[in-house]
């Protein structure tokens, strides 16, 4: 009869009356040990309900006391292990096939060598995530050691981790790592770690110099083609390899019989001895061959005695004869010379400007700022054009000056000053300025403006701040102030401080009671369409003490004037004395402002003395 197979491999631990078995040098895989099993501890057996992993199990209360590190028996009966007769019949054919020498079975990587119960003599063991491999061999497991394929890792890095079949380069030698213990900061040749798989060749035998060190062309000297050919620097300056063997003559008969090659060309500039007379035309020169000039190089030819008598022009050049051909269109000085230095010139200009004058010899000096793209630096540059009304007239005047238009693309200058009426726009002094409509009264935007194809320029005004209706062939502008037309006939007075604008006095724009209720008003003294600096004295009272109020621009977040938030005036007494101040606040595009009080009842008297404009468009 065949005895029922069990499981021994380590000991184990339980506690009375636990339900966990724990095992050391166990390996309780499904194959070692099963649910259904029978566990025997000395004489007492149960039956094991679960196998959790490689080292616990799971069994009913244990009710044969407290056991440590004692050995163990598991009888394989399992219900779980029982098929049917084909299934035997098959499972004995497998086995049958996987008992044979040569079988591996596999090792888990949590594992440090194979669980000593499996495998039979002739049989492997193999972990595939470390490439360790055993054979069984006297009823035990024997270690191999390694056997993993080769990884390319390149040029040797001390910060990588390398291990077992890793290749890296030093110094052009390839090493492996053969510790079996990964690691990292071992450089080669460190035979711990590394063995040499394939080594640098040593250096090889120096070749034959194909070439003589080169030396200057003289004449009387046995030139050789063999290796080390001879190399001379000829007269031309250019470098040259023997291909004939001679004894030298003259450079230029022995270059022209073949017997240099030309390898290395030089810059040097050519000269000649033939005797030409200064002048324009077409004139030939013998210089040097071999000179680097291509055809159409153009050159300057200049007396070495006075450099002051020369001549240039487009060349042709011949380099196997020195032949050269200059097509002459300028020249300096006078005479006939044999003493020529050619050099490489640039091709001159239109020859309108001079380097002296500084530019001032430009013909358009406005065109030339835009084409230099000067505008578009300038964006916002307003100088001069200054805005005179006297009052009482239908005219006022712009002084002369300068401004970039609002676009960047041009300057508007203006020449001297200009006189302008109420009348529809003419060009010229003392003619007409208004853009388009009626007369109305009330504020006008003035404006430089320029024809950009006549450069004319000359003064509109427009009830619009941003977009005038621009006269024929004027598309460029600039905002320079405002004025006021007043009684249907007359213009104000208006007194311009660089971009400050004053009335003559004082004008009350606003008069009213406020309270602890934000509240806007619109000066009337103060152009719109545009937001200015309105230039206010502010005077008001109330009955009530320790009354705070303030003034301010719109935009800006309104919150109660208080001694503790702020405010710009005061009620020091009780005898409503009230406060006057000096603001300066800026308005919307409606020339509005507002104000607000800590107390209801606050008398409030605006006076408007003139506005700041920033004139930014």
């Amino acid at each position: 009869m065949t005895a029922l197979a069990s499981y021994s491999t380590g000991t184990v631990s339980v506690a009375a009356g636990d339900t966990t078995v724990s095992g050391v040098g166990t390996i309780w895989s499904s194959t070692n040990v099963r649910p259904g099993d029978i566990l025997q501890i000395g004489n007492f057996q149960t039956i094991i309900t679960d196998v959790t992993d490689p080292t616990h199990l799971v069994i009913p209360p244990w009710g044969g006391g407290a056991q440590a590190a004692v050995a163990y028996v598991v009888w394989k009966v399992s219900s779980q292990r029982i098929a049917g007769a084909q299934a035997m019949a098959d499972v004995s054919a497998l086995v049958a096939a996987l008992n044979t020498s040569g079988f591996f079975w596999f090792v888990d990587a949590s594992l440090a060598a194979p669980d000593p119960s499996l495998g039979t003599d002739g049989q492997y063991a193999l972990q595939p995530t470390t490439g360790k491999m055993w054979v069984h061999t006297g009823g035990a497991w024997s270690y191999l050691g390694v056997y993993k394929g080769f990884s390319f890792r390149g040029a040797y890095d001390n910060a990588a981790a390398y291990s077992v079949g890793d290749v890296q380069t030093t110094a052009g030698t390839s090493y492996v790592w053969i510790n079996q213990t990964p690691g990292s900061g071992h450089p080669a040749p460190d035979p711990t770690y590394w063995q040499v798989l394939a080594a640098k060749g040593d250096k090889g035998d120096t070749g034959s110099v194909p070439w003589a060190v080169p030396v200057a062309w003289a004449t009387g000297i046995a030139f050789v083609a063999a290796a080390p050919a001879s190399i001379v620097t000829g007269p031309n300056g250019n470098t040259y390899q023997c291909i004939v063997p001679h004894n030298s003559g003259v450079f230029a008969t022995d270059l022209a019989a073949g017997k240099w090659k030309l390898i290395a060309q030089s810059l040097k500039e050519g000269t000649s001895t033939t005797s030409v007379t200064i002048g324009a035309g077409t004139i030939g020169f013998t210089t040097q061959p071999d000179l680097s000039y291509q055809n159409g190089v153009r050159l300057r030819a200049s007396s070495n005695a006075n450099i002051g008598n020369w001549q240039e022009g487009v060349c042709t050049y011949d380099p196997s004869t020195g032949a050269l051909l200059m097509y002459r269109d300028k020249f300096a000085g006078a005479g006939t010379f044999n003493d020529w230095n050619f050099s490489r010139v640039g091709q001159p200009g239109a020859g309108d400007l001079s380097s002296t004058a500084n530019l001032s010899d430009l013909t358009n000096k406005p065109a030339a700022l835009v084409n230099l793209g000067v505008p578009g630096l300038l964006l916002g540059h307003l100088s001069g054009l200054k805005i005179t009304s006297p009052g009482g007239v239908s005219t006022f005047s712009v002084s002369a000056g300068v401004a970039c238009d609002r676009s960047g693309s041009d300057m508007i200058v203006l020449s001297a000053a200009l006189t302008k009426s109420s009348s529809a726009w003419a060009a010229g002094n003392n003619n007409g300025c208004l853009d388009t409509g009626a007369l109305a009264n009330g504020f006008y935007h003035v404006f430089v403006i320029k024809n950009p194809t006549t450069s004319v320029v000359d003064v509109l005004m427009s009830k619009s701040a941003t977009a005038p209706t621009m006269p024929a062939g004027y598309t460029l502008f600039r905002r320079i102030g405002a004025v006021w037309f007043n009684s249907g006939v007359n213009f104000s007075q208006i007194l311009q401080r660089g971009r400050e604008f004053f009335w003559p006095g004082s004008a009350l724009d606003v008069t009213t009671t406020i309270g602890t209720t934000l509240q806007t008003f619109a000066l009337a003294s103060c152009p719109t369409g545009v937001r200015v600096q309105a230039l206010l004295n502010v005077i008001a009272w109330n009955a009530t003490q320790n009354t705070t109020w303030w003034t301010h621009e719109t935009g800006i977040t309104d919150n109660p004037p208080s001694y503790s938030v702020g405010a710009n005036g005061l009620e020091a007494s009780t005898a409503t004395s009230g406060n006057a101040s000096d603001l300066r606040v800026w308005t919307d595009t409606s020339a509005q402002i507002c104000a607000r009080s800590s107390a209801a009842g606050t008398s409030y008297r605006c006076f408007t003395r003139g506005w700041f404009d920033p004139l930014e468009g």
